[in-house]
């Protein structure tokens, strides 16, 4: 639901975001359609003062205020978008939205037939492409209702943008070479896939799907992307090459990865630059696949979905392209989500039930006072019948001496190691501080911080604290790019604090120097990772002590 508004407030004209806003009012009015009770679930969030920026949500479980970050505005955009989540719900605005949005597309088709991606510039294959495939999927989807939608123009608008690709690609499949295995051949194939029972392939189209029919029993599955197993799944199962189609599914089943946290993805499936990189993307299609082929297979199915939802949890899906595939298809695939069934969870904390404090939407939050607190509460069971999965976290906050805690980890971890820098022949060289290194006033150190994660995030703050007797070297905040990552540094009193937009996953480490300008024995704090959209999706090191002397 909040996704969809996403796709609605999207800033930018281009034809595929004027075509998704489109296709949001479609997809909302379908949805509210087939579920009223979403109806209920948007008011009680109203109601509760719920629809404020997940940015904002929970302040007490993070380390700073959302005021002391530099995603205020982030947050201020945010909160709009929910304010303007109203309108989806009227059936009026909804009804005049989806056609002022067609009469925003059908401005943007050129004299042949083709899109811009904006309003001036030649037609785009890629954009035309994704309209087409999408209009054919969603016509499909829609069965008798797709009258409700169609403009009297809309036959007019396909028939003009089928004689554009038609014609198109010749320039992007080789005949000389004969490959039909890229991902612009498939594509196609795959667009048109919906429309040729009204429009018939001739042509070049004719002969490349003659040719890629004849080149299917020999293909190695080498020969294809991430994007073309999926795509070439569907495609061969549908061309009555079912054995194909057979051996395409098993190989993307046998290479998928199982996690515990995460569900069902694929390591090869990397994000990268175009449309045809995209990991949402290619996950949702490899979902599609599955769900039509598969469709027995309810298991595997599910944990697709499931890791979908948590790119959710700690990013957004990216672009106007991305959320819509991927809303598309979480809601079209597998068991519902949307059911009754699929809101029922019972979370027992020490010993007792927790009610949600709304109905509708089975939110829960519960907090206890010191004064109550008992080794029961350092359990919580939470069971979940239907389909679809729940997500939150179980925090106990207290205060203890900085150089007793304990390092954690969970799906992310940091470490933190100070080097006292010595002069060399060579140079500068690092000498690992230990407990029992003596530091002198004026020696200069360097902290090395190594961040570990498991899936790309977003919005992520470092807070590293900073022993009393260390002074930075850097002491003006600003944007900084290292190691291929790009994040905002600021210091503060008792500690230095980093920003970051984008994490990917992986492995990154983090360098800056301190001078030792005070004498003394001093507890160096700890350091701490949290993900603002999800403070639960935190880390930090175990506390440390430093001696300096005169």
């Amino acid at each position: 639901m909040f996704a969809l508004q996403s796709l609605k407030n999207d800033p930018n004209n281009s034809a595929d975001v004027v075509f998704n806003k489109w296709f949001a009012d479609v997809l909302a009015s379908e949805i509210f359609r087939a579920n009223p009770k979403i109806k209920t679930v948007f008011e009680e969030y109203q109601n509760k003062g719920l629809l404020t920026s997940n940015l904002e949500k929970n302040q007490e479980l993070k380390q700073l205020l959302l005021d002391e970050t530099p995603w205020v505005l982030e947050s201020n955009n945010e909160q709009e978008q929910m304010q303007k989540l109203s309108l989806l719900f009227d059936a009026n605005t909804m009804k005049n939205s989806i056609n002022q949005d067609w009469d925003e597309l059908k401005k943007l088709q050129n004299p042949n037939g083709g899109f811009s991606w904006y309003q001036g510039y030649p037609s785009s294959y890629s954009t035309s492409l994704y309209i087409l495939k999408n209009l054919g999927k969603i016509n499909v989807w829609l069965k008798d209702q797709v009258k409700d939608y169609q403009n009297a123009d809309q036959k007019e608008l396909v028939k003009n943008l089928i004689a554009y690709v038609d014609k198109e690609i010749n320039t992007y499949y080789d005949v000389k070479t004969q490959d039909v295995w890229t991902n612009w051949t498939l594509d196609y194939l795959d667009a048109r896939n919906y429309w040729e029972k009204e429009y018939p392939l001739k042509g070049n189209g004719a002969s490349l799907k003659s040719l890629v029919k004849q080149k299917a029993k020999t293909a190695k599955l080498t020969d294809f992307t991430f994007f073309g197993l999926h795509r070439a799944a569907l495609l061969m199962n549908d061309f009555g090459l079912k054995d194909v189609s057979d051996k395409l599914m098993n190989y993307l089943k046998e290479t998928s990865v199982e996690t515990k946290t995460q569900g069902i993805y694929w390591k090869q499936n990397l994000d990268g630059w175009g449309w045809f990189s995209s990991k949402v993307v290619n996950q949702a299609g490899a979902l599609e696949a599955f769900n039509r082929l598969q469709p027995n297979d309810q298991k595997f199915i599910e944990e697709m979905k499931i890791w979908l939802i948590t790119q959710k949890e700690v990013n957004s899906w990216g672009s106007s392209r991305g959320t819509a595939e991927v809303i598309f298809t979480i809601l079209n695939s597998g068991k519902s989500w949307t059911s009754a069934e699929s809101d029922k969870a019972k979370v027992v904390w020490g010993g007792k039930e927790l009610k949600p404090e709304t109905q509708a939407t089975g939110y829960v939050k519960s907090t206890v006072k010191s004064d109550i607190l008992n080794k029961n509460l350092a359990e919580v069971t939470v069971s979940k019948p239907g389909p679809g999965i729940v997500q939150g976290g179980l925090f106990w906050q207290y205060y203890e001496d900085l150089d007793k805690i304990k390092s954690s980890e969970n799906y992310i971890s940091v470490t933190k190691e100070l080097y006292r820098k010595i002069k060399t022949v060579n140079g500068e060289e690092l000498q690992k501080i230990s407990p029992e290194t003596l530091l002198k006033v004026g020696d200069k150190v360097t902290v090395r911080m190594v961040l570990n994660t498991d899936r790309p995030m977003e919005f992520i703050h470092i807070k590293d604290m900073r022993a009393a007797g260390f002074e930075p070297v850097d002491v003006l905040s600003g944007y900084q790019w290292k190691n291929s990552l790009g994040y905002y540094q600021s210091t503060k009193d008792a500690s230095t604090n980093f920003y970051i937009q984008y994490l990917p996953k992986g492995k990154y480490v983090f360098e800056y120097d301190y001078l030792a300008n005070a004498s003394g024995k001093f507890s160096n704090g700890i350091t701490t990772i949290q993900n603002y959209y999800a403070p639960q999706m935190n880390a930090h090191t175990k506390g440390t002590e430093v001696q300096i002397s005169e």
